[in-house]
């Protein structure tokens, strides 16, 4: 009646990191930097970005984050200890779990500029661009140039203790009771040796920074705002801890009519998680400023001048990191209800409602985003787009356009700065920003950075399902079949979920998750195929095969339809999608269906979406269309041949896609490219807009031998 049971585990990974091809930096290599840091002997990395259709829209390589050698390892150091003890109708269950974990890593900028830089080219930059990428990489018209100064390495550190206690109580012979507690002593995040910097908002002294003008350079204090983990006051983790988190479960089954053919069972739970390494905790703050900087220099002429300031000034904006102050652990709840019966001999069905509730979960914003335009002063008329001539020819010293016009002739209200070196307000910024190659950087509520990703546990989620199961057994024959209809919605379906636009408008970007598949059937079947099973020659050559298989329908998961380009000129530096367009159809009507050579068929209508209103983000909004469905039929042959009382061989013939029809690939979402209006494409080898460009494996025959022994 009592076991006891204690386990103790480490274990660690230790990883390397190298490139191959042609990856190292010249000595022909005669370009400018921001640092001379040795460049880890790469070369630059590079990103086209390009408005119309050439390229698929742009293409990018980075061989600078691969530190080619020994990038991290990461022990951990687990004990946990089970007591379990029978009372009489309790099975009580009473115990702690202990986990320390370290994370040894060196801290780079994914995509910012790493060691060797980051240099990007884009068509739309109206202040140094062509009109074409590939030709601003030929020519040095330079958008604008990353680099971060060292590869410090970096020493995290969390402990979890979790006491918990469960009591499995027999209250009846109907009726069984689970009740239990767990209690989440989660600690925070730390980096041991204090080389973690944080941005704090509430640490930025206003007019303590600014921009320079005629460069973009940084004035005054470049690192504004940025405090330091574990010292002067700041929390070693540069967060306040939440140590208590106590997580009840509840659960029941109970047989009405005691004769076991009925069940009916429901729980209830919640359940806390610590997050990992890459959401708010120190980790993401590997590579901050002033330890190891990232400044980004902008609308560069000829490589030779990068790191060269025109102004005299020295520094350039940075990217930060923004975690909370105060630790908030993402916890879910779920519950369930179900019943199960018995309706005839060998036959089981159940129906169950399944639900859960994502609290405080983990999403990312640009805290420096530019604030949009309102909809009172926004001179572009619905269904009207940003022109290419709307810029004009005149410029003031920050280059916001003092002239535009919208392609029906209205001004673009600018507002010249109040004071002599100030700053110019109205439409005509975000115009600027969107279209004429006006940098952000001096318009942001941060002046002295570009982007601060702030990470923040502030999203939710909803589940509700209904789930329906039969399971049959007749004679060599078992039937499972099982029916889910169900709807999960989110804000953000994960940490890294950029698929909204707007970072001060989060609530819009509540739609269908993007992993939301909203019905889904599953027909398996096992048969012992009843024929020669008497023993002799004709059972051991033909007899003993058994036939299985899997069916399988699913609806597909959604997708954005995107815009690729900063339409609402807000520079938001987080997000993926720029914009979305407008919705001017129904996306499901009016299909006509245009052959594309060496694509499928197109599955929605593209006239249904339109280029976003001038200074908009665009109506169509998160997810509104889905992918296509998949129909899937796996069938097996096995074969059983015993050799001796404790040998046997059996032979497998398997088939995947067993009827070898088409199961198209997803447009868009997570896996797949969903283009973007008027026929253009943001992917470098991408299908037309809204056309199928793939499709899942045709039919796969697999035979295999298995010696059992």
């Amino acid at each position: 009646t009592l076991l006891n049971e204690f386990v103790a585990s480490y274990d660690t990974d230790h990883i390397i990191l190298n490139d191959t091809g042609n990856w190292k930096r010249g000595s022909n290599v005669t370009i400018g930097a921001l640092f001379q840091n040795g460049f880890n002997g790469a070369l630059p990395g590079i990103s086209l970005t390009d408005a119309g259709t050439a390229y698929g829209g742009g293409f990018a390589e980075d061989a600078g984050y691969i530190p080619n050698g020994p990038y991290n390892s990461n022990p951990t150091y687990t004990l946990r200890d089970n007591v379990n003890k029978i009372v009489g109708k309790h099975n009580l269950t009473i115990g702690a779990y202990f986990v320390a974990a370290e994370k040894n890593e060196l801290g780079f900028e994914l995509g910012g500029g790493a060691v060797p830089g980051f240099l990007s080219y884009n068509s739309s930059n109206g202040a140094v661009s062509s009109g074409n990428a590939f030709a601003d990489l030929l020519l040095g018209n330079i958008s604008s140039f990353g680099q971060q100064s060292s590869n410090p390495k970096y020493y995290n550190r969390y402990k979890i203790l979790e006491p918990y206690f469960q009591d499995d109580f027999h209250a009846t012979s109907h009726l069984t009771l689970n009740l239990g507690l767990r209690i989440s002593m989660f600690g925070t995040y730390r980096e041991i040796k204090h080389q973690a910097y944080n941005f704090n908002p509430s640490a930025y002294v206003p007019g303590q920074t600014s921009i320079n003008s005629v460069d973009g350079s940084v004035v005054g204090n470049p690192y504004n705002g940025m405090v330091q983990c574990g010292v002067g006051g700041v929390p070693v983790g540069c967060m306040t801890g939440h140590l208590f988190n106590p997580a009840p479960r509840i659960g029941f089954a109970y047989d009405p009519r005691g004769d076991g053919k009925t069940a009916i069972r429901g729980g209830y739970g919640i359940f806390f998680e610590h997050t990992n390494g890459n959401e708010a905790n120190t980790e993401v703050l590997e590579g901050s400023p002033p330890l190891a900087t990232v400044p980004t220099q902008p609308n560069i002429i000829g490589y030779t001048n990068i790191g060269k300031s025109s102004g005299g000034g020295s520094n350039f904006p940075l990217s930060v990191f923004s975690i909370p102050n105060k630790a908030v652990w993402p916890y879910m709840q779920q519950w369930h209800l179900d019943v199960q019966h018995e309706f005839a001999r060998n036959t089981v069905a159940t129906v169950s409602y399944v639900a859960s509730k994502g609290t405080h979960l983990t999403r990312e914003s640009d805290l420096n985003q530019l604030h949009a335009v309102p909809l009172s002063q926004n001179p572009y008329l619905p269904g009207e787009g940003i022109g290419p001539n709307d810029c004009g020819t005149s410029f003031d010293a920050w280059h916001v356009p003092t002239a535009a016009t919208t392609p029906s002739g209205a001004p673009v209200t600018y507002v010249a700065p109040s004071t002599p070196g100030g700053l110019p307000s109205g439409p005509a910024v975000n115009l600027g920003v969107a279209a004429c190659g006006t940098v952000a950087d001096p318009f942001r509520a941060y002046p002295g950075y570009s982007r601060i990703t702030s990470l923040q546990e502030a999203a939710s989620s909803t589940y509700n399902a209904l789930q329906a199961a039969v399971r049959r057994n007749v004679g060599g024959l078992t039937l499972n079949l099982s029916y889910t209809y169900s709807h999960s919605i989110d804000d953000s379906s994960d940490r890294s979920d950029g698929s909204f636009v707007d970072s001060f408008n989060l609530a819009a970007a509540r739609a269908s998750s993007n992993f939301d598949v909203r019905q889904a059937f599953t027909l398996g079947y096992v048969w012992d195929i009843p024929f020669l099973k008497r023993p002799g020659l004709a059972h051991t050559l033909l007899g003993g095969w058994q036939y299985s298989g899997i069916a399988s329908v699913s609806t597909g998961t959604p997708f954005s339809v995107t815009y690729p380009a900063d339409n609402a000129g807000v520079s938001n530096g987080v997000a993926t999608a720029s914009a979305y367009p407008d919705l001017v159809g129904n996306p499901k009507a009016g299909i006509v269906q245009v052959p594309a050579e060496g694509f499928g068929p197109l599955f929605y209508n593209p006239n249904a979406f339109a280029v976003p209103r001038g200074l908009t983000f665009g109506d169509a909004g998160r997810n509104v269309l889905r992918n296509p469905r998949r129909t899937n039929f796996d069938m097996a042959l096995f074969k059983h041949f015993p050799i001796h009382e404790s040998v046997a061989f059996e032979f497998r013939a398997e088939a995947f896609n067993v009827f070898n029809h088409t199961e198209y690939a997803n447009l868009g979402g997570d896996s797949g490219q969903a283009g973007s209006p008027n026929n253009t494409n943001s992917y470098s080898s991408g299908p037309p807009f809204l056309y199928i460009g793939g499709a899942h494996s045709a039919r796969i025959l697999q035979l295999g031998a298995k010696l059992i022994f």
